[in-house]
Parts: C-alpha cells; structure tokens; sequence
C-alpha cells in the first residue's frame, strides 16, 4: 500500500533508501567473501609435479577474484551513488530521489539495483542514468511518456 499522507510517504522513502542499503551491503559483503575464498584457494594451491593442472587452477583462482572484486567495485559505486540520494525530500516532479508511481510499476530514481520488493510491494531502482529515469524526469502527477512502445501514466510523485 502506498502512503497517502506527507509524512508517511516521508517515512515510505526514508525506509526504502534503508532497504536499498542493505541490499547493496549484502552484495558488497557477498562479493568481498568470494574475493577472500578465491584467494585463500589460490593461496593454498599445491605445487604438483603436473604444472600445467596447478597453473590453470591459480588461474581459475584468479578470474573469480578478479569477478568478486568487479562486483564489489560495482557495489561500492552503487553504495555512492544512493548515499547522494535525499530521501528526506517529497518532490512533486521525477527527479533523483523521486518515488514516482506509474499505472503499471512503482519507480525510485537511486541507483541501479533493478525490481526489489519492499514491504510486500514490487519496486523498479533505477539508476539516475537510466534510459527510463531520463525519460521521467521533468514528468509530474497526470503526465505519461512513451518509452520502447510503451505508454506510462504517472499517477503520482513524491
């Protein structure tokens, strides 16, 4: 259920930014385990008499460090981006930091995390360079936009 009351969506915001947090958190936590497994194992490779098996193991080792810590540097700039997001602000046009509701979805420009749920509600975060974030903006209550084909009504903002 979306809030109706300034203080409640206020409230809705605040809390959403807190739960993007702690999803961006989660994966900067996952990604830094994968790091530090990846190079325990490459650490703790035995040197066989077959070179060659443990040379592509150290490497193996080393391409999934290599990905964890693109994940976490992923992570890290999303984390950025949304800590210069102002949840403690109700706008009344799409902008970064905006709730817009559509008839279809409910949007927040913040950072790139794509379709969460929160608080049983399905919540599309968009990154503020997002192809559908630069079409909202500027967008009021009772204004639609065409994007891919597809109409969008927006029936609120804040």
């Amino acid at each position: 259920m979306i809030p109706s009351t300034a203080s409640d969506r206020l409230s809705f915001k605040q809390r959403l930014k807190a739960h993007c947090v702690a999803v961006i958190q989660q994966r900067m936590d996952t990604a830094s385990a994968a790091m530090q497994q990846a190079q325990e194992a490459a650490n703790s490779e035995d040197k066989s008499s077959a070179g060659d098996k443990y040379e592509t193991s150290r490497a193996m080792n080393q391409i999934e460090r290599d990905n964890a810590a693109y994940q976490l540097s992923v992570a890290i700039q999303d984390m950025n981006l949304l800590q210069t997001i102002d949840a403690d602000h109700l706008y009344t046009q799409a902008d970064n930091g905006a709730v817009i509701q559509s008839s279809d979805a409910l949007y927040f420009i913040a950072t790139g995390l794509g379709v969460i749920t929160f608080v049983d509600i399905k919540v599309v975060v968009l990154s503020p360079k997002a192809p559908l974030s630069t079409a909202l903006r500027g967008k009021v209550k009772g204004d639609s936009l065409t994007l891919n084909g597809k109409t969008i009504g927006i029936t609120d903002v804040f």
